[in-house]
């Protein structure tokens, strides 16, 4: 019955479904894709070119250590491919460097500074009138106990002070 039909429809009856093409894109709740390349990427990139240059090695001959094809350590190097952590470990050892020489530096991927401390409400000559005296206790115990005994006040005053909404 399928030798009678012609040529061009037998085998678009054979193929009569096309090949599912995957996406391995994710998209992000802004709408942008979670997997492409970013400024971070590319640093990251200029990085292993600067230290593989200064090395005198060849991006085939790293790509050949790395085991990836040179053009794709070309991609990894301008940042057009983004660098699994396991890759990154493996071009750090190539060029005989700590991964993080690959990355230091590189603003995007560290955590944003904590905040700076509020400043002290005391007085600099209470301080210093405090580590005097403190320095002539010369009995550990006595100065564990003045040290317990400070925290106590202080660990108190600070939950009276949020008892009491007092924000200093």
């Amino acid at each position: 019955m399928l030798s009678d039909t012609p040529y061009k429809l037998r085998t678009q009856q054979a193929n009569f479904t096309q090949p599912r093409k995957f996406s391995t894109s994710v998209q992000a709740e802004d709408g942008s894709n979670t997997r492409s390349a970013t400024s971070a990427d590319v640093k990251v990139g200029q990085k292993i070119k600067k230290v593989r240059l200064t090395a005198g090695h060849t991006q085939k001959h790293l790509a050949d250590l790395v085991g990836v094809t040179g053009a794709q350590f070309h991609r990894y190097e301008t940042g057009a491919t983004r660098i699994a952590a396991s890759r990154l470990m493996k071009i750090a050892a190539a060029l005989g460097v700590r991964p993080e020489v690959l990355v230091d530096g590189i603003s995007e991927l560290a955590a944003p500074p904590p905040p700076p401390p509020p400043p002290l409400a005391v007085d600099a000559n209470d301080l210093v009138s405090l580590v005097e005296v403190f320095s002539l206790i010369t009995d550990p115990r006595r100065r564990k106990a003045l040290i317990s005994f400070a925290r106590n006040l202080a660990e108190n005053e600070a939950a009276d002070g949020a008892a009491s909404g007092d924000t200093r």
